[in-house]
């Protein structure tokens, strides 16, 4: 059954007023786990009353949380979260309207949307804070150093560094997707076509789209000294169509000056030459070779 984004379903339901306290409680949330009423009005300008009868407007709609303890506090839901984002992708002319998911994943969902010239694009939404934010802070070297983080700020740290990377990598020969916008935890990109390679059970030409990766992996570290550092088959895109792939998922990437970036790439190739191995029979050089010849030894 296909899933609605249900943040940008009630977007059209929201005043300025709304988003502005939707604002306050986001901003007072990067200072603890619940944002206090009285923190709420005293940022957002507006009388206690009103912020009031905001607040229970965006509880009833489950864009908040209501804590009750030894203050009353709100958190944001993720359709808040959502909601934020989506209104400022908006605003920003980048997202006209989002339609059915396209994908659900561990850590991240794909939608279906359009922009204003009603062309169809794609929206990425991190959902990396669905983890243990335990598991998450030992993965992901992009928390080190952040004493308190949440699932949306986590979300939205993961989602920016990916932007950012894609944006470095703006050869046109390399597979991966064209980003059109983004903000918070929300990336707006062209569609790419393919599936997962992990539910791909037959290629055209196995050796050459394993070759195909070791290109895309030797490009991404000489020119842009960028390892992907998640180069797995969930991450591998196939067209059955044309056989070209697409590599996404790039909020781990890591440059070349990181101290594990030799042992991040060896663990993906390590991983994918066993995959190709043993699910289509392919044999190979050794890692060793394989990565000597990514990073230019060979």
């Amino acid at each position: 059954m296909p899933i609605s984004l249900r943040g940008a379903k009630i977007l059209k339901e929201l005043t300025n007023m709304d988003f502005r306290v939707l604002n306050m409680i986001e901003t007072l949330l990067r200072k603890g786990e619940y944002a206090p009423v009285d923190k709420i009005v005293t940022y957002s300008g507006y009388r206690a009353k009103d912020v009031d009868l905001i607040l229970s407007k965006l509880n009833k709609m489950k864009l908040t949380r209501r804590w009750k303890g030894q203050f009353v506090g709100y958190s944001l839901s993720l359709s808040g979260f959502d909601a934020l984002a989506l209104n400022t992708l908006y605003n920003k002319k980048i997202i006209y309207g989002v339609g059915q998911t396209r994908g659900v994943g561990k850590e991240s969902d794909i939608y279906h949307a359009i922009d204003f010239e009603e062309n169809e694009i794609m929206i990425k939404i991190n959902r990396t804070g669905r983890a243990s934010f335990q598991q998450i802070k030992k993965k992901r070297d992009f928390l080190k150093n952040k004493f308190h983080y949440s699932m949306f700020s986590t979300a939205e740290i993961a989602a920016k560094r990916e932007y950012k990377i894609l944006k470095e990598l703006k050869d046109k020969k390399l597979p991966i997707p064209d980003v059109k916008g983004h903000n918070r935890h929300i990336i707006a990109m062209e569609v790419v076509e393919g599936r997962e390679l992990i539910n791909v059970q037959y290629l055209k030409k196995p050796i050459k789209t394993l070759e195909s990766i070791i290109e895309f992996a030797k490009i991404l570290y000489q020119k842009y000294n960028i390892v992907h550092a998640d180069l797995t088959e969930y991450n591998i895109l196939y067209n059955e169509e044309n056989s070209d792939i697409t590599i996404i998922d790039f909020p781990q990437a890591v440059h070349v000056d990181h101290l594990e970036d030799i042992n991040l790439l060896t663990r993906d190739f390590t991983h994918l030459l066993e995959y190709f191995g043993k699910k289509w029979g392919i044999t190979t050089d050794e890692v060793d070779t394989v990565i000597d010849y990514i990073i230019g030894k060979k």
